[in-house]
């Protein structure tokens, strides 16, 4: 063949090819979103701003309970805690003359038990950290993990028909495994406790101990012929994942400023506020949970009313992704 038609035939190639590249579709990074502005947004940020951003310092922060998992009726910390009170109590009737264990017993029975959900402030005692903290007191940390995981992959809330662990949020999963293509560290910074974080978040996200921030229950050494366990006793190390505290966590943990958070409530705009300062391009969303029908609806906020919530997100232009207009589909439909 002549040098001549091989040059017709490389440029021939080489437009073809160029025309195939530009006709192809571009694979959809976000599929169980739908076609909005957030997420829009979202594409911008991650595959477009994110370069200007080293990698080293691009970081994503999620809360868990209503973020990234269903929180409602029941959060998958409480569950767990409410069976393992309840448990305690048919070993031992006469606990059942203690509040907590009464609306521990209610909540393994009823989810949804509106006597208890409504009321747990009775005369300035806090009987949901009552639950939290005394279920499994003295008990190693690592047997809470084990028997947290066993609970949350084998009960049902009676409401979706799905076990507690595969009512994780599709569309959620997704933009952290965009996020990770992209070349982001995630961090779940969650105020459910320590062990609670652990016992499902590496099956259904892929992510190691050390990118998973719960609130820390105090724990006590006890050195065994077997090993070291961690006794939980009943408190907290300071702050909780919280408001402020998550912000404070952060910082302790991983010494720097994330580039990305998302919440549920107003006890994520710690968060939200710290990925504010950031001297790189940043982005901060709320899920606001307004799907009543394939989820629930709720104002997002958990205690003390906060009532002009929208205005901070105005302010501080953080978005606000409306379930119901922003989830194509709402739960998982993969496992990992």
């Amino acid at each position: 063949m002549k040098k001549g038609t091989n040059k017709v035939w490389a440029i021939l190639f080489a437009t073809a090819t160029l025309f195939a590249c530009q006709n192809t579709p571009k694979t959809d990074p976000l599929p169980s979103w739908n076609n909005t502005e957030i997420k829009q947004q979202l594409i911008e940020f991650i595959g477009d701003k994110a370069s200007a951003i080293p990698e080293e310092d691009r970081i994503a922060v999620f809360d868990m309970d209503g973020t990234i998992a269903c929180e409602t009726p029941l959060w998958f910390e409480i569950a767990v805690a409410a069976q393992k009170m309840a448990e305690k109590a048919k070993e031992n009737p006469a606990l059942l003359n203690l509040t907590e264990y009464q609306y521990a017993q209610k909540l393994s029975e009823n989810p949804n038990d509106t006597t208890v959900l409504n009321h747990w402030n009775v005369n300035g005692v806090n009987y949901m950290d009552s639950v939290i903290m005394k279920a499994f007191e003295q008990i190693d940390h690592e047997t809470y993990i084990q028997y947290a995981h066993k609970f949350l992959t084998e009960n049902k809330p009676y409401k979706y028909g799905k076990h507690y662990a595969d009512l994780f949020y599709q569309p959620m999963l997704e933009l952290i495994d965009y996020l990770k293509e992209k070349k982001f560290q995630i961090y779940i910074v969650s105020g459910s406790v320590q062990g609670v974080v652990w016992s499902i978040c590496p099956q259904t996200i892929g992510l190691d101990r050390q990118h998973l921030l719960g609130t820390n229950q105090t724990i006590q050494p006890v050195y065994t012929q077997n090993g070291t366990e961690y006794r939980i006793q009943k408190s907290i190390y300071q702050p909780k994942n919280d408001g402020n505290g998550k912000t404070c966590n952060i910082y302790s943990h991983l010494g720097k400023t994330p580039v990305m958070a998302v919440g549920n409530t107003t006890g994520d705009f710690g968060m939200f506020h710290l990925v504010s300062t950031s001297k790189y391009p940043h982005l901060a969303m709320m899920i606001n949970h307004d799907d009543a029908e394939r989820e629930y609806a709720y104002e997002p906020y958990h205690g003390t009313a906060v009532p002009h919530w929208k205005d901070s997100l105005r302010i501080n232009h953080w978005l606000q992704a409306d379930m119901s207009k922003e989830f194509k589909t709402v739960w998982m439909n993969r496992s990992k």
